[in-house]
């Protein structure tokens, strides 16, 4: 569930902060500090990172690894463009005297989307380590420092400014200590500043599978992520869409390499990471899902709007609709905007609901729209929920009751939902486990509702065909404009 798992990350980067409870969870954002080499999993990584609304980025930095800092910061610039990032700072570390890898062109030459024009804005004229202190010190609280490439920018701040690794919450390291037995490519690169960083005594933790549990970028991935259809797996797509790329796939050159640490950073509980003998500031993978941790890969490129969501299983289609060629003219405008904003989960729901429903109805997208919000609170797969509906058998209200059954899977078939009609009003109550979950459609919305729903009657008499084409017109502006976090008041409890 994202609040718990908010709060199992918070927990993680600052373990004296408690977040309050689902109601505000949403509100914090975890600082994090980004160094990258500018490696095509370093942009993997990025994007997925850049993905969440769950962190936030003072800064990214570049050091000179498997690309170059002068070209990885202009490609890293062109990525920020592409997801509408580039307001966030980039600044570049110095140039290595280490002879560049072999593989730097693949990682360097990449493909671009047409549409995705390299940006006006400059790099920062600081040096790296300048701008991390500077960054580091304008934080209120500790900083996340990710860490996908070469130390050499974070060693150099620690030198020039001991103290400043008190900013820093912990390091989280795709590599491992110079001592272990695999230190990883990014430690071999610039040995001496990792064991600066080693030594330092901030908190490091290594997030560096065996060469065993590496699980290869290879076509069946690209496939699934092409599938997700966000932004960030269009650009995941086309970064991967050159010959020489191509050919790295296909010669399974390519691993889920630095992606892991962004996967732990967002699902710690996918992990297993423990204390090593001899160094006190250490901590090292021990042990993690492959399995799970694929899943959640393919979840960091999905819509952020979906990331705790359970998804709806299609049971006789082999793909649930979504390109706006497929709807009618008037919703077809809104297809991208709306799953743009409430993602894929949501999306399905309302379309089903409206399918069942037999008209676009305002009541019945708000049902569609509550179940939603209630799975995401409680963290609550399909089909588990009970749900009492305080919305009545009598229409208009009652119609919440077919968006509710779709978006839960709560039915009337199953018995997992009760009708309660005394008192009608847009309210719900959903059981799951120990939990109850109470959510009431807002005053202002419901006195709008009904304000429309009677100006309509008066306006064409009654419910007729002229009716119901005019709720279509306000039912669709109130599907974009819904916001399911923002429209119900919310009371979490235990169930008795």
């Amino acid at each position: 569930m994202f609040f718990k798992k908010s709060a199992v990350i918070c927990l993680l980067v600052l373990s004296c902060f408690l977040l309050p409870h689902f109601a505000h969870a949403h509100t914090y954002r975890v600082p994090v500090v980004v160094d990258t080499d500018m490696a095509l999993d370093d942009m993997r990584a990025l994007i997925m990172l850049l993905n969440s609304h769950m962190v936030d980025i003072p800064l990214i930095v570049v050091s000179d690894g498997v690309s170059s800092p002068e070209k990885g910061a202009a490609n890293l610039n062109i990525l920020l463009s592409c997801l509408d990032r580039d307001h966030i700072p980039v600044a570049m570390g110095k140039t290595s005297d280490m002879p560049p890898p072999m593989f730097r062109p693949l990682s360097e030459n990449i493909q671009w989307p047409d549409d995705c024009a390299p940006p006006s804005q400059s790099i920062a004229t600081k040096t790296a380590p300048a701008a991390i202190l500077e960054a580091l010190k304008a934080q209120a609280g500790p900083v996340v420092y990710l860490c996908l490439g070469p130390m050499t920018n974070l060693a150099e701040a620690i030198r020039r400014d001991p103290e400043i690794k008190s900013k820093i919450s912990r390091v989280i390291y795709f590599g491992d200590h110079p001592q272990s037995a695999d230190p990883g490519w990014n430690t071999a690169r610039d040995i001496h500043a990792a064991s600066t960083v080693f030594t330092s005594g901030v908190d490091v933790y290594c997030i560096h599978p065996t060469e065993r549990n590496l699980r290869p970028f290879d076509r069946n991935l690209l496939e699934k992520i092409e599938i997700i259809g966000s932004p960030a797996a269009q650009l995941v797509s086309t970064l991967h869409g050159g010959t020489a790329v191509q050919e790295a796939i296909d010669q399974q050159h390519l691993m889920i390499w630095d992606e892991n640490t962004v996967i732990y950073l967002e699902n710690p509980e996918l992990f297993k990471v423990g204390p090593v003998p001899g160094h006190a500031h250490l901590m090292q993978l021990k042990d993690f899902d492959p399995e799970e941790v694929s899943r959640a890969y393919l979840g960091c490129l999905g819509y952020p709007a979906d990331d705790h969501l359970d998804p709806r299983h299609a049971v006789v289609l082999k793909m649930f609709p979504h390109d706006p060629a497929m709807f009618k003219p008037d919703v077809a405008l809104r297809v991208n905007r709306i799953i743009a904003k409430y993602g894929v989960e949501e999306w399905k729901a309302a379309v089903l609901t409206h399918e069942l429903h037999r008209h676009l109805g305002i009541y019945s997208l708000v049902g569609a729209k509550m179940g939603v919000r209630a799975r995401e609170i409680l963290d609550a797969p399909f089909d588990v929920l009970k749900v009492v509906s305080h919305a009545g058998s009598k229409p208009p209200l009652s119609c919440m009751n077919d968006g509710l059954q779709v978006s839960t899977g709560a039915s009337l078939g199953r018995g997992t939902i009760h009708i309660d009609t005394v008192n009608p009003r847009p309210s719900v109550t959903f059981i799951y486990g120990k939990e109850r979950l109470d959510l009431t459609l807002k005053r202002e919305w419901q006195e709008k509702i009904k304000a429309d729903i009677k100006a309509a009657i008066r306006q064409f008499g009654g419910l007729n065909k002229s009716y119901f084409a005019h709720i279509r017109k306000l039912s669709i502006a109130y599907w974009q404009d819904f916001d399911r976090g923002e429209i119900f008041y919310e009371k979490l409890g235990p169930a008795k």
